[in-house]
């Protein structure tokens, strides 16, 4: 009993006309699997671009407020709403940022935030004797270099994640 091979079969029983079929199928699917990924992580890569610019945006205009509150004197009657503001947006900047360093483990921003948080809301924050300070106060340059730190650490932990 021998077994004979059509001429037209070449492997299993598969004419080249079938593996040719199956191979297209293999390459479309496996070319649908490469651009699916890149195009998951192109979309994974402007959420973090949009969180991190909208972490910056938040934190510029913190410190603006930030010296628009200590450039007035406590007895302003402005000054406790505007305190109570800064405190608000702090905690919503703080919660952003620890999101994103969750979510992307590049991005280690603590210490920039507990600095920055401990130069806004320290020790003259919401006393009731607290003088106005000149543009170049010491506290004021301290909250801008905080800031600058804490941009840095977000820009470099974008790098790290995405570079």
């Amino acid at each position: 009993m021998s077994m004979t091979v059509g001429p037209d079969e070449v492997f299993f029983g598969l004419t080249v006309k079938d593996l040719l079929i199956a191979g297209g199928w293999l390459f479309t699917i496996f070319g649908w699997l490469v651009s699916n990924a890149q195009a998951n992580r192109r979309e994974k890569r402007k959420e973090a671009r949009a969180e991190v610019d909208a972490c910056i945006k938040l934190l510029a205009e913190l410190v603006t407020k930030s010296r628009d509150y200590y450039g007035e004197a406590a007895a302003n009657p402005q000054s406790k709403s505007r305190g109570s503001e800064i405190r608000f947006e702090l905690q919503r900047l703080i919660a952003r940022v620890e999101r994103l360093e969750r979510k992307h483990a590049q991005f280690d921003v603590t210490g920039a935030c507990g600095e920055l948080m401990d130069s806004i809301s320290g020790d003259p924050f919401e006393s009731a004797d607290r003088q106005a300070l000149a543009a170049d106060a010491d506290l004021l340059l301290r909250i801008e270099s905080a800031a600058h730190v804490l941009i840095e650490q977000l820009e470099d932990g974008f790098i790290k994640a995405f570079g």
